[in-house]
């Protein structure tokens, strides 16, 4: 028997090579290396090495497992990381396999919404919180028609909610609080794809009515707290619905509450305190049977007794604070 050893210069000098070639493809590595250097070099990224493979990059970079293409970046920092500074990089729309960009607690990150993300067409998720990225929310994301997910929270941006987003087929959450964003809601967003995605729009400088025909959607989640909003939002409330949270507080709402309806498998929260509604507390609230948060405080013109049963007893006099209310946690009906 040939010892084992005599095929070594065959595999030392074989045309095939033993290494093989990297994985990360050149036009997603140069535009990689180029956001690197437009955002100062930070060290939450300094794993981008032009001597490595990017898709073996440490952190914050996802290839096509079949493809090889960059379809993630995710720069996020548990705490807020100043090293990473400048506007969003041009560069990111030379990433045109893209499908989530996350930016997360770089609050030196600063300047508008990028216009070259509009070249990102199979973008699914677009994810920038606690920046300070300012100027207009652009009307081009209503062409990015695989997007799933937009969540602008916890920044500067300002100007009008655009009409386009309605447009977008596939869009399941829209998160754009705590921003200083004014206008009205647009009266396109009844028009959304069913059930609708969910709204959080808290926090901001929304003014005047809301459309009536936002009473189409189903979304799990209305959160459209702390702007100054006015008129009716009864179009909100079905027992036909299954609506998990609708916070309505802090607004100028001014809407008979005594005659809606409600989920009542699904409904878990409901707030409308500080507002202008008025009526009485609806005995089908008392069916409603998982709600965990309620508060109806800072409506003067709500009158009438609380009903007794369901969950609404669950909840201490502070729910109910300044209004006309009587009974059970507040004092009882004379």
């Amino acid at each position: 028997n040939e010892p084992p050893y005599v095929n070594l210069p065959f595999l030392l000098f074989s045309p095939f090579p033993l290494v093989f070639s990297e994985r990360c493809h050149p036009q997603d590595k140069k535009a990689l290396l180029q956001l690197k250097k437009d955002l100062g070099n930070p060290y939450i990224i300094t794993s981008w090495n032009a001597k490595e493979d990017c898709c073996d990059w440490y952190c914050c970079v996802e290839c096509d497992e079949k493809t090889n293409r960059v379809i993630s970046i995710g720069i996020s920092s548990s705490i807020p990381d100043a090293n990473a500074s400048g506007q969003i990089p041009p560069s990111v729309g030379d990433l045109p396999y893209l499908e989530s960009i996350t930016f997360h607690k770089l609050p030196n990150l600063v300047g508008p919404i990028q216009p070259t993300i509009a070249k990102l067409t199979k973008l699914k998720s677009l994810f920038i919180t606690y920046t300070n990225i300012s100027g207009p929310i652009p009307a081009f994301l209503g062409q990015l028609k695989n997007l799933e997910l937009i969540k602008l929270s916890f920044n500067n941006l300002s100007g009008p909610i655009p009409s386009t987003l309605s447009q977008l087929p596939n869009l399941g959450s829209l998160q754009l609080d705590r921003n200083k964003l004014t206008g009205p809601i647009p009266s396109s967003f009844g028009a959304f794809k069913k059930p609708g995605p969910d709204l959080i729009l808290s926090h901001n400088q929304l003014s005047g009515p809301i459309p009536a025909s936002l009473g189409n959607l189903n979304p799990d989640r209305v959160d459209l707290s702390r702007n100054k909003l006015e008129g009716d939002a009864s179009m909100l409330f079905s027992s036909k619905k299954t609506t998990q949270i609708l916070d309505l507080s802090r607004n100028k709402f001014e809407f008979d509450l005594s005659h809606l309806t409600f989920p009542k498998q699904s409904l878990i929260w409901l707030d409308l305190n500080h507002n202008n509604i008025y009526g009485n507390i609806p005995v089908a609230l008392t069916t409603v049977k998982y709600l965990q948060q309620f508060n109806v405080s800072y409506n003067p013109r709500l009158s009438g007794k609380i009903p007794q049963g369901g969950e609404l007893q669950r909840f201490d006099k502070y729910a109910y604070f300044h209004t006309k209310l009587c009974g059970s946690p507040l004092p009882p009906c004379k």
